[in-house]
């Protein structure tokens, strides 16, 4: 699925692990924002989307409203369209979501800032991961 069918990587940005990253899911609703799952797991992450698993399905299409954080780095309501949703062995919900640049609000200096700065810090973590507390 990574790759196109002539062997070639699709993705334009690299993709990280979650390392440390939370991420807050909820869907626009007519008064505010419906939370679906606070806290979902985050499977991996890349300038254009990101990958997270929960026991909540989606359709592909659907739109999403989503919270980032990592360490001290957070980012609120960032605009994301889910592109596929698959049922895991165990009954949870892996799901990919594109961030939708096209959007005005998407495309504010501060949101292109700190996404960069969530990439490095989670580029900085894969590279120079802590040690394990079970050595």
């Amino acid at each position: 699925m990574n790759e196109e069918s002539n062997g070639e990587e699709r993705r334009k940005f690299q993709r990280y692990d979650h390392s440390g990253l939370t991420i807050n899911v909820a869907r626009p609703g007519l008064a505010g924002f419906l939370a679906v799952n606070p806290r979902s797991e985050c499977l991996d992450f890349s300038l254009a989307g990101l990958q997270f698993g929960c026991q909540q399905s989606f359709r592909p299409g659907e739109k999403l409203i989503l919270d980032l954080c990592v360490a001290d780095i957070t980012l609120k309501e960032l605009n994301g369209v889910v592109v596929k949703s698959r049922e895991e062995d165990d009954g949870s919900w892996c799901t990919g979501v594109k961030l939708c640049f096209k959007q005005r609000r998407m495309q504010r200096p501060h949101i292109t800032r700190k996404l960069l700065q969530i990439e490095d810090r989670l580029r900085c973590t894969q590279a120079y991961p802590y040690p394990s507390s079970d050595s």
